[in-house]
C-alpha cells in the first residue's frame, strides 16, 4: 500500500470524520437508501466513492471467499467465489499486503518478465520494486465456484439489487459471463477494476470487457486514473442506456456518487 502524503493524509481524515459525522458513512443512514449494491472483492470496508456515500446503499450483498458467510441487518456476506459457471477451480494466494492480489487466475511472472524494463518505470515506484515479492505463491488451494445469477435465484430477499462492484484480480469477464440474467434485467451500473496488461495469466483486458458490456446495453461513462503496480488498473464505471423513468431517483444518486 503506498503511504499518502501528510496532506492528502489529513485531508482524507478530515472527509472521514465528516462523513461520519454527517451519516454519509452509515448504511441507508435516516432511510435515504435507494441503491441495494453487490460488493465482490473488496477484502473488508467499501472502498470510495461508496465509503463516503453509504447512506444511500439500502442494502449490500458482498462476495470475498477468504472470509465467512454471515448476515448482519442489511448486509449479506457470501464465501462463494463467483464465475461464469458453477464448478472447482484452482484459487491462488499470494503474498501481496496480507493475501492481497489472490486470484482465480496465475500471476503472468512470464510477462513481467519479459516487459519488466518498460513496465518498472510506470506507476508507484515502490509497487514496482516489490512487485516480484507480493506475487510469490503462498499456496493453491481448490474453491467452489458459483454464478452471480445462480447465487441471485437462490437468495431469500424480496428486492433487487441495482449496481455491481467488482474488484476481482482479473475475473470481471467470467464473473459478467455468468450474471447475463441479471445485466440484462435488473442491473444499472457497474463500477469495475480493469486490466490494461495481463498481469495475470488469461484474463481479458479492459476493451474486451467494455464489448462484453455494450452487449447488454451499458456504455462506459467514467475511466479513473490508472493505479496499482505498473499502473495496471482502471477504475470503469459503465451506465446502461435504457434506464426507464421509474429508476430516475437511483439514476440521480448514482450520477452525484460518481460525479457523472
Amino acid at each position: 500500500m503506498v503511504n499518502l502524503s501528510p496532506a492528502r493524509f489529513i485531508r482524507k481524515s478530515y472527509k472521514a470524520a465528516r462523513n461520519r459525522l454527517s451519516g454519509k458513512s452509515i448504511i441507508n443512514h435516516r432511510g435515504l437508501g435507494v441503491i441495494n449494491l453487490i460488493d465482490v472483492g473488496s477484502m473488508g470496508n467499501l472502498p470510495e466513492p461508496w465509503a463516503s456515500n453509504l447512506n444511500y446503499v439500502r442494502n449490500i450483498l458482498s462476495f470475498e471467499p477468504l472470509e465467512k458467510t454471515e448476515v448482519k441487518g442489511n448486509i449479506i456476506k457470501s464465501s462463494a467465489a463467483l464465475w461464469c459457471e458453477k464448478g472447482s477451480r484452482p484459487f491462488y494466494v499470494y503474498k501481496g499486503f496480507d493475501s492481497s492480489g489472490s486470484s482465480l487466475f496465475q500471476a503472468n511472472i512470464e510477462y513481467v518478465n519479459e516487459h519488466y524494463d518498460e513496465l518498472k518505470g510506470t506507476g508507484p515506484e515502490m509497487l514496482a520494486k516489490t512487485w516480484y515479492d507480493r506475487a510469490e505463491l503462498i499456496r493453491e488451494t481448490e474453491i467452489a465456484c458459483d454464478t452471480l445469477d445462480s447465487v441471485l435465484m437462490e437468495l431469500p430477499v424480496t428486492y433487487t439489487f441495482d449496481f455491481l462492484k467488482i474488484d476481482a484480480q482479473g475475473a470481471e469477464y467470467e464473473i459478467l459471463r455468468g450474471a447475463e440474467k441479471f445485466l440484462r434485467k435488473d442491473c444499472l451500473g457497474l463500477q469495475l477494476e480493469l486490466f490494461s496488461i495481463p498481469l495475470y495469466k488469461g484474463i481479458k483486458l479492459k476493451s474486451e470487457v467494455e464489448a462484453l458490456l455494450s452487449e447488454f446495453g451499458f456504455d462506459l461513462v467514467k475511466t479513473f486514473k490508472p493505479h496499482g503496480t505498473f499502473n495496471s488498473q482502471n477504475d470503469c464505471v459503465f451506465l446502461k442506456n435504457t434506464i426507464g423513468p421509474d429508476m430516475d431517483e437511483k439514476r440521480r444518486v448514482l450520477a452525484e456518487i460518481y460525479a457523472l
